[in-house]
């Protein structure tokens, strides 16, 4: 068993709430366990052997309210104290970046540098005083973890903005970088002239229920609008994710079959030939199936779902050779693994579909937070970066979808939500609770290091204009009466940047360093073109 004191106020709390609360182990896999708090500790029984590190949801400071986790703890009877070992982990993530990057000549005044060892000496302080003093330092490490966490911020951001200098020197960028989703009956003339206006690519949706709400049933009208706007606007279109076994897209006359595989696996077979049969002519990039790793309501095995992951991109590449074809990870920091043991980690599952031989072009990856449900609390931007990092090995591109909402949401928000869903509505926050501000700086710092990765293809904003369907409530660029929103114009702005020329040449390691000064320098103006303006400007203290 792990056990974690905790303390609240210099006091042994006497409550702390679990939220997200999960264990994690040495394959960065979600393990099983029951996870209580009583007499002042955190507890987690483990049924599986190995070391193992906590995950859960808390403030941080003026970081925010973010879900962090220790390291990799063996079992013992005397508890660990919970702060010390956060901060611990995030020290060491921070120095393995370090060398991963390339990034240990930073020069000792960057604000890295500084960050960090400030953190090194408190945590020092911190592990000295705990045998004797743990209450003292308890304050200590909770001062450490969250230095050590506004300096990961700061590297992930002075790191993004050193790699996408340097795809932009040497033309490495993409030719549609950045797309946006829109829904299926927001075909406004406004909302077509602005996104033609300012996206490359268009995300349009293909959620089974509404296509085929009846078996063979199809309605095409909304879909078909779109397309043929496309088509005549001659700008490329994503689609997808033609397969979900999410409830809100899924038709419920699917679930009639939910315990017959072979059944499902025709139904799927046919509803793609139909859709991607339909649309070949005008769609490019084909979201083919997203989730089935999840798979929180089907019976389905692992091999099964495997299955339909090979059949379904084999069907669209037999269909239409020249598309790209992707395959969506959701809930990509996989939570759900603790629970559910039919479901399939998302970094195996990636893994799997390589080495089997799984015919496809790249991964989605759908990066939500903001909302009150399975993963979608929130994560800081090193979080982000390392996530993304881990499918470098692949050698595949990666398209992410990004989505944060522009209020706090709520359970009275979430569409028809279910038992599961509302248990808790605070699902954290970055930096500050989310508003319009937080959100447009949220979009910019993940848009940098996301478009700095050399493997990422493509960025898209979840939804266009706010709608009573969104996946992710009030996380549109554009509210319901077509107001833009502060990040509709910050990625306006970034958009500009990314296609703006470029006159330096791509610095070095040092160099790079550099560039994150200058940019935390020119931090106060709204335009300002570095990934550090978001961090640097909300710790300044912005209005909500």
């Amino acid at each position: 068993m792990l056990k974690f004191q905790v303390y609240d106020q210099g006091k042994i709390a006497p409550d702390w709430p679990l939220r997200n609360a999960h264990l994690v182990g040495s394959d960065h896999s979600a393990m099983r366990a029951d996870i209580t708090f009583s007499d002042g500790a955190i507890q987690c029984q483990k049924r599986e052997i190995g070391p193992a590190a906590l995950a859960l949801q808390q403030p941080v400071g003026e970081c925010g309210e973010l879900t962090i986790q220790t390291t990799l703890l063996p079992d013992r009877v005397e508890p660990y104290l919970l702060s010390l070992e956060q901060a611990r982990h995030r020290l060491m993530l921070i120095y393995n970046k370090l060398e991963e990057w390339g990034l240990f000549d930073l020069a000792d005044d960057h604000p890295v540098s500084k960050r960090v060892e400030r953190a090194k000496k408190l945590f020092i302080e911190a592990v000295c005083l705990a045998p004797t003093n743990p209450v003292k330092a308890d304050r200590m490490a909770n001062d450490c973890l969250v230095a050590s966490i506004d300096a990961s911020e700061e590297l992930s951001l002075a790191h993004a903005e050193l790699l996408l200098t340097r795809r932009r020197v040497t033309g490495q960028l993409p030719k549609t970088p950045i797309g946006c989703g829109v829904a299926l009956d927001s075909g406004a003339d406004r909302v077509r002239a602005a996104l033609l206006a300012n996206f490359d690519f268009l995300y349009l949706p293909m959620p089974w229920r509404t296509l085929a709400p009846g078996e063979d049933a199809y309605k095409w009208e909304q879909t078909d609008a779109w397309i043929d706007w496309a088509g005549r606007a001659k700008m490329p279109v994503m689609a997808g994710p033609v397969v979900s076994f999410d409830p809100a897209v899924l038709p419920d006359w699917v679930f009639m079959w939910e315990h017959d595989f072979e059944t499902v696996r025709d139904l799927l077979f046919e509803h793609i030939e139909r859709v991607v049969g339909r649309y070949r002519n005008t769609v490019s990039v084909w979201n083919v199936v997203s989730g089935l790793h999840v798979n929180s309501h089907f019976t389905f095995s692992f091999d099964q779902l495997m299955e339909l992951t090979r059949m379904s991109t084999m069907l669209v590449r037999k269909l239409q050779p020249n598309a790209k074809v992707l395959v969506e990870i959701r809930e990509p920091f996989g939570e759900y693994y603790a629970s559910n043991p039919r479901s399939i980690p998302p970094l195996m599952y990636a893994d799997l579909l390589v080495q089997s031989g799984v015919q496809f072009d790249g991964f989605a990856v759908k990066l939500l937070c903001g909302q009150p449900v399975s993963g979608q609390y929130t994560r800081d931007l090193m979080q982000i970066s390392h996530l993304m990092d881990q499918f470098t090995g692949y050698n595949k591109t990666l398209h992410v979808t990004l989505g944060a909402p522009s209020e706090p949401v709520t359970n009275l928000m979430i569409a028809a939500p279910s038992a599961e869903t509302m248990v808790d509505d605070n699902s954290g926050h970055w930096r500050k609770p989310w508003s319009q501000l937080v959100q447009s700086r949220w979009l910019e710092a993940v848009m940098n290091v996301a478009m700095s990765k050399p493997y990422v293809e493509s960025v898209a904003w979840q939804d266009f204009v706010d709608h009573p369907d969104c996946e992710l409530p009030l996380c549109g660029l554009v509210s319901e009466d077509l107001q833009p929103k502060a990040a509709f114009k910050r990625l306006v702005g970034f958009r500009r940047m990314l296609t703006s020329k470029v006159t330096a040449t791509p610095a070095s390691s040092g160099n790079g360093a550099a560039t994150g000064q200058n940019v935390a320098a020119n931090s106060t103006g709204d335009e300002g073109r570095g990934s550090a303006v978001a961090v640097v400007v909300l710790r300044a203290g912005d209005a909500d």
